[in-house]
């Protein structure tokens, strides 16, 4: 059931046009999309109750009751977001077909496949929403990515009304629009992650709209985030474990020297202060914490197995005895 009068959770008066409404929830569905805010529940629940405003106010039938009765009916099944996983194409972007599922309601008129399509009805607004994947160095440190992007603008010709005199316009048609292929170059602020928005203005469907990105951090095979910190393992020989050592630690700022201390254990964890990433709004900036892992040499010999008796013999007792016997 919807908890809040429609018309609030819309923003829009009880007098309000159907333009005015259905302009009122794409808005607010583009804001609160799970596709731009990922991990948000918050956003989630609030996109939903738009939706759900928006299930009663446009349909004819559903607004006059609740305007007679204030009696919402039962809005349609929502279920959990559940992102799903991209698909590769060129130059960073990748598109997932959740995201334009969902968006074509929002840009009505748009395909499923990222906007593409170019149906026989164009939405009134002029922003684009699409997803881009960025590298995690870039998120961490900030940079400048490029990459081409395919986005319906409307037709310069027609205007965006498909005609010309009597017929369609020779231009776009009759579909309304043209879809450009536009090389973009984007500013990525340091610190930002998967479920953040970029707002690159002026590159909507016209001058006067603006190309909302919704970013994807790529996974690294090194590093890891946590917050504001990064987490990564560092293996080291039995012998530097052993009698301590000064090693090299990358971290996304560049390698660091440090000091293993002797006697170090595999899982130990130490840290490097202020190497990890820097908040934008706190002003501060977060830690590397790297793990020990003991490396192994890769070949077994005589002496290495006379050594390893010998090293063997310095334990005081089985590195196993305080291990339950059973569950």
């Amino acid at each position: 059931m919807v908890k809040r009068d429609p018309y609030e959770a819309l923003g829009v008066e009880r007098k309000a046009s159907d333009a005015d409404i259905k302009k009122a929830y794409r808005r607010l569905a583009r804001k609160y999309h799970p596709d731009v805010n990922s991990g948000d529940a918050s956003a989630q629940k609030k996109f939903q109750e738009i939706a759900a405003a928006y299930e009663i106010l446009k349909d004819p039938v559903k607004r006059q009751r609740y305007d007679q009765t204030g009696d919402t009916g039962e809005p349609p099944d929502m279920p959990a977001y559940r992102p799903q996983q991209g698909v590769g194409t060129p130059e960073g972007f990748r598109w997932s077909g959740s995201f334009g599922d969902l968006f074509s309601e929002i840009f009505e008129g748009a395909g499923a496949s990222g906007f593409g399509g170019g149906g026989s009805n164009i939405e009134e607004d002029d922003d684009v929403a699409l997803p881009l994947t960025i590298p995690f160095r870039d998120a961490v440190l900030g940079g400048t990515v490029s990459f081409r992007a395919r986005i319906p603008r409307r037709c310069s010709r027609c205007g965006g009304s498909g005609r010309s005199g009597r017929g369609a316009c020779p231009l776009c048609h009759g579909a309304r629009v043209v879809v450009e292929n536009d090389k973009l170059s984007v500013r990525i602020p340091a610190g930002v992650t998967t479920g953040s928005k970029i707002r690159v203005p002026g590159k909507g469907r016209s001058e006067n709209g603006d190309l909302y990105l919704a970013v994807t951090v790529e996974v690294h095979p090194y590093f890891a985030r946590q917050g504001d910190d990064i987490l990564t393992d560092v293996p080291v020989t039995v012998e530097e474990a052993y009698n301590g050592a000064e090693i090299d630690v990358p971290t996304i700022h560049g390698p660091v020297r440090a000091r293993i201390p002797v006697g170090t254990a595999a899982g130990q964890r130490f840290r490097l202060k202020a190497r990890g990433v820097e908040n934008g709004r706190t002003g501060t900036t977060g830690d590397h914490y790297y793990r020990i892992t003991i490396a192994m040499p890769s070949r077994h010999s005589p002496e290495g197995k006379a050594l390893a008796e010998e090293f063997g013999k310095l334990y005081g007792q089985n590195p196993r005895s305080s291990l339950p016997a059973s569950a």
